[in-house]
């Protein structure tokens, strides 16, 4: 099971994280993430990645300009 919380403050989650380690050798992983320094980029989808058969001859650019020029 995978369960996900946001703790409001710095000491807090100290305290919780605290409590939680002491369950590790039960098992317990703990993946940590803070919101408030993390990086826009990772927030972002990168499609880059994603290979679409469709549009395997279509140039980017090219695309771009046919639909611009269609409005």
């Amino acid at each position: 099971m995978r369960v996900t919380i946001d703790i409001p403050s710095q000491k807090l989650s100290d305290k919780i994280l605290w409590l939680l380690n002491s369950f590790k050798s039960e098992g317990v992983e703990i993946v940590s993430k803070n919101l408030e320094t993390q990086d826009n980029n990772e927030s972002e989808l990168d499609f880059s990645s994603f290979k679409v058969d469709s549009f395997k001859n279509l140039d980017g650019l090219e695309y771009q300009k046919m639909v611009r020029d269609e409005w």
